[in-house]
């Protein structure tokens, strides 16, 4: 443990003694996001939901932290200041991991964890080497029962306190006519992409956070060049990665653009390890994989799911394999690509949002 954690350590146990005559507010609920300085995503479905019932008191602790000196005493503040704001709070719903909560969370708060992510590719959690474990939660959402088992080892519960609800953002992926409307939106802003053929590049990151992270890219340079004239790449990286920049024309970086809007004006996906491979899977469109470190990733982070027989589509070692997948997409297996979604992401009902109200219903009981 660095000295870092230890001064945090002591700090938390001293604003903890500090407030012990805190207790909840019965019907208060805390959205916390060491992510994003604003709602998105399923915190945003979740709470225009919860708006609309108009039936609990609910706060934000919404901020998105840079890694350097002053990121990192912002950081420490918050910690201290989520403290007091977990302990008035009846319910806290948290979207990645917490550790002000795996280190101290009170007797009478509960937390509802919302993943980011609809399923797990790789190990993360406590499943992989980390700087602290992951407690103390009281429900996970996972957007099928297959999940039941990673969740458990990588959340550190049981397997009875993971709940298939869905994902309450996978309603607007679904949405046509709201998605409709992004994609005027997107086209509006990027008219050279309106009569092209896109593929959608979205790889995760490598490695963790104690061994950092890293890239491995298709280079997108090169791919470009042997590309039909009707087709180009949109290419967004995992936010952990930073700008990613290539110089080619036929290649275009949207890496603050919405991911769902993407997938509806795309035509193909190439991922990797990235869990949006779910989340495609529903629109019933085609997927390649580029992973040209399969089995070093498999022993290093490991997996979750059977990749090499699962994967619903090529599986390329080399980029010349990605450009011939890329001309062989008429003969695309989508009876697999069916099977994959079906075992993944069990609700295509449009009323995930709805469940995961209930059980936030439940848990404030």
């Amino acid at each position: 443990m660095g000295l870092n954690k230890i001064i945090l350590n002591i700090s938390l146990s001293i604003v903890n003694i500090l407030t012990f005559f805190i207790r909840p507010h019965f019907n208060r609920i805390l959205f916390i996001s060491l992510t994003a300085d604003h709602l998105s995503s399923d915190f945003k479905q979740i709470n225009h939901a919860l708006e609309k019932e108009n039936k609990y008191e609910i706060k934000y602790n919404l901020v998105k932290f840079k890694k350097n000196l002053v990121g990192d005493f912002l950081y420490f503040l918050n910690c201290l200041k989520q403290v007091v704001e977990i302990k008035r709070a009846r319910l806290v719903i948290i979207n990645d991991n917490n550790y002000v909560i795996s280190r101290m969370k009170p007797k009478h708060t509960k937390v509802l964890q919302v993943w980011h992510a609809a399923g797990a590719v790789k190990k993360f959690g406590n499943q992989i080497k980390r700087q602290y474990e992951i407690k103390n939660y009281d429900a996970v959402i996972s957007s099928s029962s297959y999940w039941k088992e990673s969740y458990a080892q990588a959340f550190g519960v049981s397997e009875n306190q993971i709940y298939d609800c869905g994902m309450a953002r996978i309603d607007r992926l679904l949405n046509e006519d709201k998605m409709k409307k992004k994609v005027s939106e997107f086209y509006a802003r990027y008219p050279q992409t309106k009569e092209k053929q896109c593929i959608l590049y979205a790889p995760t990151f490598r490695g963790n956070i104690i061994d950092g992270f890293q890239i491995e890219s298709l280079d997108l340079d090169k791919i470009s060049q042997n590309l039909p004239e009707h087709m180009m790449i949109l290419y967004k990286f995992h936010p952990l990665l930073g700008e990613v920049r290539f110089k080619t024309d036929k290649a275009l970086a949207v890496n603050n653009e919405d991911l769902y809007t993407l997938m509806h004006i795309s035509f193909c996906l190439i991922s990797d390890y990235s869990s949006v491979i779910f989340d495609y899977s529903l629109l019933n469109k085609p997927m390649i994989a580029y992973v040209p470190d399969l089995d070093h990733y498999r022993e290093t982070i490991g997996l979750n799911i059977d990749y090499e027989r699962e994967f619903p589509g090529a599986i390329c070692f080399k980029e010349n394999e990605v450009l011939s997948a890329i001309t062989r997409l008429d003969s695309y297996n989508y009876e697999k690509l069916s099977d994959f979604q079906k075992k993944y992401i069990v609700h295509t009902d449009g009323k995930d949002t709805k469940r995961i109200v209930h059980l936030i219903h439940e848990l404030m009981k």
